[in-house]
């Protein structure tokens, strides 16, 4: 089972006659240019308008190709269960979190403003159905901005050359993108209202991208004997299947902060190109930030201590306009709380940079994948 999105895509391609088709509108804090562009069964269109405020940014035109509602019942019996494509939202939440992490600038559903019904050849004339959309609000107190560069990229609908390829990725790794992507998307949406939420979201798609990563390109029994050496040498003595089996099951557990750290690490884009002066982050060093930040995100998660204070602070602009990386100081203190440098490696927006790098890193190694099984094709960054 494949995403909404991406069966609806595949059934497209295969030549699958529209069954009805509807048109969304997504809104943005950004405005959009380029367009309108299609995308499979998708069209997206820009929509033109004074960028002060959250409001309509792309209106996407989309047919129905297949039947998207699982069974709950075959051949009179309840359905194994099956949430193996599940990340949440609609196909064009799909849609939007994909452009938004491939653009870098938030982009969200805001409604649905017709529905053509399911076609009828007898009534070709049919009315449709027209549904008035409000505008939503952007998240967090007027001018507060944890992550300048989502308000300061070009969204523009021509440069998504990834989502074009989207249809080509296989089943299982799709669906991990997706969630990935919403996971980002997410989180740049609330950063500015909770930054420690914004935190847990990044890492969240990150991990997600790394367990993927991990499952996509390592055999389980060599991820057992090098993580859970200890189990390893006990399995010495059982079955090379009891072994193989065993090593299967645990392939999704092997110690999730060597996955997400190791993902990081190898797939982080290289530091910007203007950077400020002071206030730099050692990208040298950066198995040991991921080490520390994921080190807060399970105190986050399984202690209700949320991310250091300074990690939660807008960054400041020098002269020149570039931000700074990390929190000022060899020590900082407040509400509560005194913490080093050294527990504070970055701020939310540096770790939005690293964060999204390695995303569209790996998301070009399956689009790659794809071309390699598919045929020749030209990828551009």
């Amino acid at each position: 089972m494949g995403t909404d999105a991406w069966r609806n895509w595949r059934a497209f391609q295969a030549g699958q006659a529209e069954l009805e088709n509807f048109d969304d509108e997504l809104q943005s804090d950004v405005p959009f240019v380029g367009g309108p562009a299609s995308f499979g069964p998708y069209t997206l269109s820009t929509v033109i308008r004074d960028s002060d405020t959250v409001g309509p940014a792309i209106a996407l035109h989309a047919g129905i190709h297949t039947n998207l509602i699982p069974e709950v019942v075959v051949e009179g019996k309840l359905a194994e269960s099956d949430s193996s494509a599940y990340h949440g939202g609609s196909m064009t939440d799909e849609i939007a979190a994909l452009v938004s992490l491939e653009l870098g600038v938030r982009l969200r559903l805001a409604g649905t403003t017709r529905l053509s019904g399911i076609h009828d050849e007898r009534d070709s004339a049919r009315a449709p159905i027209l549904f008035e959309v409000p505008r939503l609000t952007r998240p967090g107190r007027p001018g507060r901005e944890q992550i300048p560069a989502a308000v300061a990229r070009r969204a523009d609908v021509a440069a998504l050359r990834r989502l074009s390829m989207f249809a080509e990725i296989n089943e299982i790794a799709q669906v991990e993108l997706v969630r990935a992507a919403r996971s980002y998307a997410a989180a740049l949406w609330w950063a500015n209202e909770d930054p420690n939420q914004a935190w847990l979201q990044f890492v969240t798609a990150v991990e997600t991208a790394a367990t993927c990563r991990q499952r996509l390109t390592a055999e389980p029994i060599d991820l057992l004997r090098e993580h859970w050496p200890e189990l390893w040498n006990e399995l010495q003595h059982g079955s090379e299947r009891a072994r193989t089996r065993i090593a299967s099951v645990l392939a999704e557990q092997t110690k999730a902060t060597r996955k997400f750290i190791d993902f990081l690490t190898e797939c982080a884009p290289e530091p910007p190109d203007e950077r400020m002066e002071y206030g730099q982050l050692d990208w040298s060093k950066m198995r040991r930030h991921i080490s520390v930040i994921y080190g807060h995100r399970s105190k986050a998660l399984h202690t209700g201590k949320p991310f250091p204070m300074p990690m939660l602070s807008e960054p400041r602009r020098d002269n020149s306009g570039t931000f700074q990386e990390i929190p000022w100081g060899l020590n900082s203190g407040g509400l509560g709380g005194v913490w080093k440098a050294s527990e504070t490696p970055m701020l939310l927006s540096t770790f939005e940079y690293i964060t999204r790098g390695a995303l569209l890193r790996w998301w070009d190694e399956l689009t790659s994948a794809a071309s390699a099984v598919a045929g020749p094709a030209t990828l551009l960054d």
